[in-house]
């Protein structure tokens, strides 16, 4: 019996020894030599797109500038004057006069001189409207025409041009600029200038250096976003030449007509609803990808572990020893 009980406890320490090697033979991953399942990364957060200009609305508080066509109206002289027109102020006046009287004028009050739109309707900005070239006739008379038509000035025709240089002080000059700020009209005419008996005349605002001087004062008036209704008006002292230190007033009424329009009219002063629309598309499709990243995440996690592994062979064991001892048991108890 004794005998019995001692091959009994043998194969007892067999089965241990074959488990514990079974366990050991697996070569089970430990937690310290494999890191958990790699999740996917997570997609990087989309970065705000920086503001563009277009994408403010009309009544935005940050002047815009506007490209296209200030469309003169022609001056008119019934019933008082509206539309278009210019006026030259005496030395050491302002504004509000006193004026130089034109009598070549077909107005009533002839300090006003009406101006009319020329071949492209009136002033551009964005672009230059050079002078014609030459730029006077045998008489004198200024043949630019492309701003306004030319007009009648004390017995000589005046034109206006836009050029890179400006042909009277030589200087190099930027674009004319008109910005919109809501319904306000602000701007930079230094390229405009007028020619006259042979002579040229800048009457920009500010002047080719920047500067205002005197009575100058730069571009400002009025613009109705939706229909594009304007009014603009600059004044700029006369430096050299028989009107040296007189100003010239110059004021435009008309219709502004975006370059972006096609020439259908009115401001196209575009808001941010498309820009807003694309900015909105594009984070719903971050959303969209932020959730498949997650899906794909929390799937990794759904495996069978190390851990699993190890405790599937230990309770196989741990069966086996307790069938094993109920065998012992059976044996002694027969013996006696």
């Amino acid at each position: 019996m004794q005998r019995v009980a001692r091959v009994l406890l043998v194969s007892l320490l067999q089965l241990l020894v074959v488990a514990s090697a079974s366990s050991a033979g697996a070569q089970l991953p430990t937690v310290s030599t494999v890191g958990p399942p790699a999740l996917a990364p997570e997609p990087p957060t989309p970065e705000p797109e920086p503001e563009r200009p277009g994408a403010t609305s009309a009544q935005s508080s940050e002047a815009r500038p506007l490209v296209g066509t200030f469309r003169i109206s022609a001056g008119r002289c019934s019933a008082g004057v509206s539309g278009s027109y210019f006026r030259m102020i005496q030395p050491g006046g302002s504004s509000a006069g006193p004026f130089v009287s034109n009598n070549d004028s077909p107005c009533a009050n002839k300090s006003y001189t009406a101006l009319r739109p020329g071949s492209d309707g009136g002033l551009v900005t964005g672009a230059y409207q050079p002078q014609a070239e030459p730029p006077f006739d045998s008489s004198g008379n200024g043949r630019s025409a492309r701003i306004t038509a030319p007009q009648r000035f004390y017995g000589v025709d005046f034109a206006t041009a836009t050029n890179p240089t400006d042909p009277q002080t030589g200087a190099k000059v930027s674009q004319p600029e008109i910005h919109v700020d809501g319904t306000k009209l602000t701007g930079d005419v230094r390229a405009f200038a007028a020619a006259w008996n042979n002579q040229h005349f800048n009457q920009g605002a500010p002047k080719p250096d920047g500067s205002t001087p005197g009575t100058t004062a730069r571009p400002a008036g009025r613009l109705d976003p939706e229909t594009g209704a304007f009014t603009l008006e600059w004044t700029s002292l006369i430096q050299g030449g028989p009107f040296n230190n007189f100003t010239g007033l110059w004021h435009l009424e008309g219709t502004f007509v975006s370059s972006e329009s096609g020439g259908s009219g009115g401001a196209q002063l575009t808001g941010g609803a498309a820009a807003s629309g694309g900015a909105l598309s594009s984070t719903t499709g971050a959303s969209a990808t932020g959730t498949r990243s997650g899906g794909a995440s929390r799937l990794a996690h759904t495996g069978l572990g190390p851990e699993s592994l190890a405790g599937g062979i230990l309770l196989i064991a741990s069966f086996g020893l307790a069938r094993l001892r109920r065998r012992v048991s059976a044996a002694v108890v027969s013996d006696g």
